[in-house]
């Protein structure tokens, strides 16, 4: 099957590269201040691509919120 898959990708080596502007995306991360969400909004803060990122959790996360905000990414 990987060999199937990359046959295919070097046949059209067009494919690879794109001409287009990049999209931005939105993201929310659902459980902002659990163990997980707090470092993934940090990676997310600092990708190119996110345009809005928007944290939730149901307890309130004001530690991360602050963190993010500090980053200056």
């Amino acid at each position: 099957m990987l060999t199937r898959c990359t046959a295919r990708s070097l046949a059209s080596p067009a494919r690879l590269f794109s001409t287009s502007a990049a999209r931005h995306t939105k993201v929310a991360v659902l459980g902002a201040g659990g163990g997980i969400g707090q470092p993934l909004s940090l990676l997310l803060k600092a990708d190119p691509l996110v345009s809005s990122l928007s944290l939730y959790d149901i307890r309130g996360a004001p530690g991360v919120a602050a963190d993010v905000q500090l980053t200056g990414v």
